[in-house]
């Protein structure tokens, strides 16, 4: 089953001319960025789908979608602004599981890779993702999860396929293949190799002194065996002669020197030249041990240079997150009061003091009708003062989240606190201008309470906006 095939000739063609229209975007721009979109999504639910906890939760989400419709792209647009919006809403959710954070990136490269703007990107994906998710829930219907990573364990070789060059490397989808991860550790190999090389050079030459010293001591000590009884027999011939008269002795002491001296030189001979051919083996050694160390400091120069390199593209990448200011947009900020402990506070407090600590910050006027994700409009310069910071550093992009306390159903508390996320971040993009592109939503419910959820207080902090700096 080829479920890009079936979304090309099932979808695309009925999604491109709706969406082009109500996006403002060319036909062959929007056909293009589905190209990327689609595989990258499909791509990102076999990733997630590969483990049963993963799977469960896109059976989970599966079943919480609302398809009515889905089945008539026409008339979903035909219904104006309502009907697409509903579309959008449920695409978020999907793409905020299959991607998480990756999401921003992504659209990122989709706009380049399409020429449409980040912001129509954006909502082409929330558009895209129910389309996907509705047919993949056709296919697993009554398997199961385990039906689920089956049918998306078979879909990767098509996604290889189809998948834009630049796309999986952004989404960091591990079955394309690394090839950063080639490099490293063919690097890694390489510079294994050499140091066994090394250490068999050095081991050579290490062996090669040895060997000579021992040739050496071998030779000395085969002389000294011929020398001391020659010394011995000359010592009893000497005191023999001292009998026969003084001549004699003298003429025997005479030869023995002559003898001992020829013995001796012959020796130091011996020893000198044993000594060359250490002195040889030993600067050999020397030679071979300066030559592999010279190459291994060249190898490790060499590393130590293109990590030092790879460091500073790093380095270079988060400075580069803060390096693009607007600079009017920064000065405004020096007009705006923040209130203490606001979210507008702790941003700016996290990048004043150089991006250290945590890069969470919670709203802490920001109230909503009960219920309800509308914005009690007294509260809302909470969110203003946000988008100012974000006008200044128009690179930083962030993930809001919403929370609920756990009253009432944990479905409907999921629903409320991404209608919540989602009307802050229509509030950075209305009222402020913001791209969308820069922000991500994700509804939580009543998961990670800050608080108790038994006393009225404690359910008061967990129902919160949280807003993260992700890049």
């Amino acid at each position: 089953m080829d479920l890009l095939g079936m979304l090309k000739d099932q979808v695309s063609g009925q999604l491109v001319g709706q969406a082009s229209k109500f996006l403002g975007e060319s036909e062959s721009g929007v056909s293009k960025a589905l190209d990327g979109i689609f595989p990258s999504l499909l791509g990102s639910a076999i990733q997630v789908g590969e483990s049963e906890s993963g799977a469960s939760k896109i059976m989970d989400l599966i079943g919480g979608m609302d398809n009515s419709g889905m089945d008539d792209i026409a008339g979903i647009f035909s219904g104006g602004a309502s009907g697409v919006s509903k579309l959008m809403n449920q695409g978020s959710g999907i793409a905020n599981l299959l991607m998480g954070n990756k999401s921003g990136g992504m659209i990122d490269t989709i706009a380049k890779f399409s020429g449409l703007k980040g912001s129509s990107s954006s909502s082409l994906m929330k558009m895209a993702a129910p389309f996907l998710m509705s047919m993949i829930g056709k296919q697993v219907m009554g398997k199961g999860a385990s039906g689920l990573m089956s049918l998306l364990g078979g879909q990767k070789d098509a996604v290889k396929s189809a998948m834009p060059a630049g796309l999986g490397s952004s989404l960091g989808l591990g079955f394309l293949g690394d090839a950063a991860g080639k490099v490293i550790s063919g690097a890694t190999d390489a510079a294994s190799t050499t140091v066994d090389a090394g250490k068999k050079v050095v081991g050579g030459a290490a062996n090669m002194a040895g060997n000579a010293v021992d040739t050496t001591a071998k030779a000395g000590g085969s002389l000294l065996k011929y020398i001391i009884p020659a010394l011995l027999a000359l010592l009893v011939l000497g005191f023999f002669g001292f009998k026969t008269g003084c001549g004699a002795v003298d003429n025997m002491a005479e030869k023995t020197a002559d003898v001992t001296g020829n013995v001796v030189g012959g020796a130091a001979d011996m020893a000198k030249k044993g000594a060359g051919a250490v002195g040889d083996a030993a600067g050999a050694a020397a030679g071979a041990v300066g030559d592999v160390a010279g190459a291994a400091a060249g190898a490790v120069g060499d590393a130590a240079g293109a990590v030092g390199d790879v460091v500073g593209d790093a380095a270079n990448a988060v400075g580069g997150v803060f390096a693009n200011v607007n600079e009017a947009a920064k000065a405004a900020l020096g007009k705006i009061t923040f209130a203490a402990g606001s979210a507008g506070s702790q941003m700016k407090n996290f990048i004043d003091g150089g991006f250290k600590g945590d890069s969470k910050f919670t709203f802490k006027g920001l109230t909503f009708a009960t219920g309800s994700a509308q914005i009690d409009a007294k509260t809302a310069s909470e969110i203003d003062n946000v988008a100012a910071i974000l006008k200044a550093y128009p690179d930083v992009k962030i993930a809001v989240s919403g929370y609920t306390d756990n009253t009432g159903d944990a479905a409907k508390n999921v629903a409320l606190s991404q209608a919540r996320a989602e009307s802050v971040k229509a509030r950075l993009m209305g009222k402020n201008g913001i791209d969308g592109s820069r922000i991500s939503t994700k509804g939580y419910g009543d998961a990670n309470p800050v608080a108790s959820n038994d006393t009225p207080e404690g359910r008061k902090q967990n129902r919160r906006i949280e807003v993260s700096i992700v890049k």
